[in-house]
């Protein structure tokens, strides 16, 4: 991992645990549009990587502390409800869609980015403007 890599993840979590603050749910997913629009990568797979390790640390964080406050018993309890996943499986759920949202959110950040730039020059269209292709 790059120095910006580990910066993306470092702002996307820190940013990421204010939707404990009273925030929505999805916030994590434009504040990783913004990190990464701020700290560009070098690649789309990078931009996507970062979001999804920052992404699956706050959203797993979250759910650990939370989980742990209340001993477990109500991830039991909804893990009774999708037919007995159990604590574990709730937990590893709640982590991946918050792995998720922070990778497309950080990709989306990617992409603007890219459109953004301006398109280079290249051979093939200075061969096409003149006719020889």
């Amino acid at each position: 991992m790059t120095k910006n890599m580990l910066a993306a993840v470092a702002v996307i979590f820190v940013l990421g645990n204010l939707c404990r603050l009273g925030l929505p749910w999805w916030t994590i997913t434009p504040f990783a549009a913004i990190a990464i629009f701020l700290l560009p990568q070098r690649s789309g797979f990078m931009a996507f990587l970062a979001g999804l390790i920052a992404g699956a640390l706050a959203w797993g964080a979250t759910a650990l502390l939370a989980d742990n406050a209340n001993g477990g018993v109500l991830s039991a309890k909804v893990g009774e409800l999708f037919q007995g996943i159990g604590r574990g499986g709730v937990l590893g759920v709640t982590t991946l869609i918050g792995a998720l949202l922070g990778a497309f959110g950080a990709l989306t950040g990617q992409m603007a980015i890219e459109m953004t730039k301006t398109p280079k020059k290249n051979y093939y269209a200075k061969r096409k403007r003149n006719g020889r292709l």
